[in-house]
């Protein structure tokens, strides 16, 4: 059975092994963050903006290639589908744009929502495909808040969610902690990383629940 690796190095960065050894770091962070600098080794990173947040490519070891803007790009031998969205709720005039990138690995549909700060169009969630395993933002302040990531996530429909960009000791300014969009739900807390499988996975369906997981960053 091929196990695809997620791993969480803090904020919305994420490094994603698949079965092969192939790494996607996803929105890597400058050391002003607070989190230790995702030094990880990887053959691709995506980039949803250009914020520091977000954009720290030069963190990242193995000289990836670098994913950045809408449509569909191939690196790695995986296919990436870049959506353009905005990182507010005015059409980008607070905070500028953003990017969600989907892509397939090891059979499993990812989708990083990067730093979304509205609920979807009809045509932008069309767009993302079935998805398997969704990040999403929930800290409020420069993205989606709690009410917002939930309506998403139903826009959105995955078997697994694991929610990002949220208070955490270690970050350095102020967003909510995940209690609010967590509340109410059954979580698992794997660690630091989920180990998923297509075998594995939830079967989802109309009316399910998705599986929410909570990843630590140590």
């Amino acid at each position: 059975m091929i196990v695809l690796k997620i791993t969480w190095l803090g904020h919305s960065c994420f490094k994603i092994e698949d079965g092969s050894g192939r790494v996607v770091v996803t929105d890597p962070f400058d050391e002003a963050v607070g989190y230790p600098l995702p030094k990880a080794r990887a053959d691709v990173v995506t980039v949803s903006h250009d914020h520091h947040d977000h954009n720290h490519v030069e963190a990242v070891g193995g000289r990836p290639a670098v994913v950045r803007g809408p449509g569909k790009k191939a690196a790695a031998g995986i296919e990436f589908e870049g959506v353009a969205t905005y990182h507010d709720e005015k059409g980008g005039k607070l905070r500028g744009k953003n990017i969600i990138f989907s892509f397939e690995v090891d059979d499993i549909r990812i989708c990083h929502l990067g730093d979304l700060g509205h609920p979807l169009s009809e045509r932008e969630a069309a767009a993302l495909g079935e998805v398997d395993v969704l990040m999403i933002p929930v800290g409020g302040v420069y993205t989606l808040d709690a009410e917002g990531a939930k309506k998403v996530v139903g826009q959105i429909k995955p078997k697994v969610v694991i929610p990002m960009h949220f208070l955490t000791p270690a970050l350095t300014f102020q967003v909510d902690p995940p209690d609010r969009f967590l509340s109410g739900r059954k979580v698992e807390r794997p660690g630091r990383t989920l180990e998923i499988s297509k075998e594995r996975l939830p079967k989802g369906g109309e009316g399910e629940e998705p599986v929410i997981v909570l990843l630590d960053y140590k």
